[in-house]
């Protein structure tokens, strides 16, 4: 669907999938993870010295070596969580997972430590301490309901695995039918309630989820979602305004490591206050911007009533060099004004580009998504993009940036707009390789080919000249700023027929005469030519050999 409408729901559903925690109790359980495994490792050394100091005769007549295996396997796998939590080398959603293993293996050794003394005659007292540890994951160590239930039985079944293992062992004589229930019992029920418990909590965490609430404005339902961010449509709890609220997907950060994540983060921040700090009318304006409970950044901006330039191009073809020429001036006045204050945004393509009617106002330009703005101004904005790895969208990557150079000007931007211009008059884009790799080489080391020679439309040839200039390979060659862009557009306007308040008017009555309905851009990565490049900037080597 080209125009998602705010009185339209999308197919997209707010509930988390059932294989994975929603992020805040995903954050929790790491955390809680990390400091079970740390208790685990202490009280590992304190009942080891407590059974040496109150019992040595049964240590010195056992004497298992099984057992001390066992006891120093969980204080070297709690050092491991501990080490790998802290350092973020893995996800937060595959440490949970790998924590089912220590939880495991913790009842293990537990089980080996009961079943590894010879067995009296006196009836059963008390219960298996495996019990006890399950009820202390069940409440502490929060999972999905399989995975939780998993876990639970097979904590359970270390107990019979490691009586019939130092019976295998040592020769111990069997117990009788009726004392192995009494302690088999108790360890199989705990498991059970583990298993309610957790899903209990998981659907509460649900429920939140749905009705989570940031800073005075109510999420109402999903409108679309991209790489890194998905965008809500929200109501304000006070006012009668709804507004878009950006914010960063759960499933991404489900998926990447702690260092990954704390750049998303900070990117996401950094968009948020670069957005902010501009007042142009053809930017996206910001309301507001803060952190959730669950530390989960975002921000609230207006929702637009238009459509994105690229779904228009899709929808109705290629525009004409009139109303091509006023939506470049409104974009340039944006740009310059980012470009002022030392911010390059870096993603200029018509995905980003909207097409909006405000009140009375047709075809008002408005640009979205700072996302991968570059600021000349920080010293470690560099940090905010991953090592080795090249941001942008392949079909408007400007070759200096394609290149991997450190010095990036507004002069990028301007080529990806000329790649826009070249999209919305010819209804093609500039080079149409196949992957993301070959379209950066392109625009690195292949000549573009002059628009009047890719379409049969009429091209006015002052507009052709100049966005060629906006195509040249060096940035020095194109035009100096987006201001010089606007004073260039609006020399040659007179020169063609002018696309009017009139003709706009007309367009949008005709076409999407339901403008009173509020929308947002679909934000979809889902091609090579409108997908993030996220490989290794082999391009650089490979362009310049």
């Amino acid at each position: 669907m080209e125009i998602i409408r705010g009185n339209q729901t999308t197919g997209d559903s707010a509930s988390p999938v059932s294989t994975q925690l929603p992020p805040a109790l995903l954050e929790k359980a790491a955390d809680r993870l990390c400091w079970i495994t740390i208790l685990c490792a202490v009280s590992t050394i304190l009942l080891f010295a407590l059974e040496q100091w109150l019992q040595p005769e049964l240590n010195a007549m056992a004497d298992l070596a099984s057992v001390r295996l066992s006891l120093l396997g969980v204080f070297l796998l709690a050092g491991g969580f501990f080490a790998v939590q802290r350092n973020g080398w893995v996800k937060k959603q595959t440490l949970l997972d790998l924590g089912i293993v220590f939880q495991v293996y913790v009842a293990f050794a537990i089980s080996m430590l009961e079943t590894s003394r010879p067995w009296k005659d006196d009836v059963v007292l008390g219960h298996s301490a495996v019990a006890i540890w399950l009820s202390i994951c069940g409440l502490v160590l929060p999972n999905v309901p399989l995975k939780a239930g998993m876990a639970a039985i097979l904590s359970a079944c270390a107990w019979p695995a490691a009586y019939y293992l130092n019976l295998s062992l040592y020769g111990f004589d069997p117990l009788p039918l009726n004392r192995l229930a009494i302690w088999l019992f108790p360890n199989f029920l705990m498991a059970i309630w583990m298993y309610i418990l957790n899903k209990r909590m998981f659907q509460m965490q649900i429920t939140q989820v749905k009705a989570e609430e940031l800073g005075s404005y109510q999420l109402d339902y999903l409108i679309g979602k991209g790489g890194m961010g998905e965008v809500w449509r929200a109501r304000h709890k006070m006012l009668a305004r709804d507004a878009a609220i950006k914010l960063i997907r759960a499933d991404v950060l489900a998926g990447v490591n702690a260092r990954q994540e704390n750049v998303m983060r900070k990117r996401f921040e950094r968009e948020a206050r670069a957005t902010a700090s501009l007042r142009s009318p053809h930017t996206v304006a910001l309301f507001d911007f803060g952190r959730t409970k669950d530390n989960t950044f975002y921000y609230v901006m207006e929702l637009l009533d238009g459509i994105d330039l690229q779904s228009l191009v899709e929808r109705y073809g290629p525009l004409q060099p009139g109303r091509v020429i006023n939506i470049l001036i409104q974009v340039a006045e944006s740009l310059e004004e980012a470009h002022r204050a030392g911010l390059v945004h870096r993603d200029i393509k018509p995905r980003n580009l909207i097409l909006a009617k405000m009140g009375m106002q047709y075809d008002f330009s408005k640009v979205l998504d700072f996302g991968l703005v570059k600021t000349n101004m920080v010293q470690d904005a560099s940090m905010m993009t991953l090592d080795g790895v090249a941001t942008g969208t392949p079909a408007y990557l400007p070759p200096e940036i394609a290149l991997g150079e450190s010095k990036i000007d507004g002069r990028a931007d301007l080529y990806s707009l000329g790649c826009v211009a070249h999209y919305l008059l010819t209804g093609q884009l500039v080079f149409s390789e196949s992957t993301p790799t070959a379209l950066a080489l392109a625009h690195v080391q292949k000549p573009v080919v002059p628009l009047s020679e890719r379409t049969e439309l009429p091209i006015p040839p002052a507009l052709e000249m100049i966005v060629m200039q906006l195509l040249e390979k060096k940035p020095e060659n194109r035009p100096r700023s987006a201001q010089d862009l606007q004073r260039r557009l609006r020399a040659i306007a007179h020169e063609m027929p002018a696309f009017t308040h009139d003709d706009a008017a007309d367009w949008w009555h005709t076409n999407l005469p339901e403008t009173a309905a509020r929308v947002q851009p679909r934000l979809e990565d889902s091609t090579p030519a409108n997908s993030e490049i996220t490989e290794p900037l082999a391009v650089q080597n490979s362009a310049r050999s």
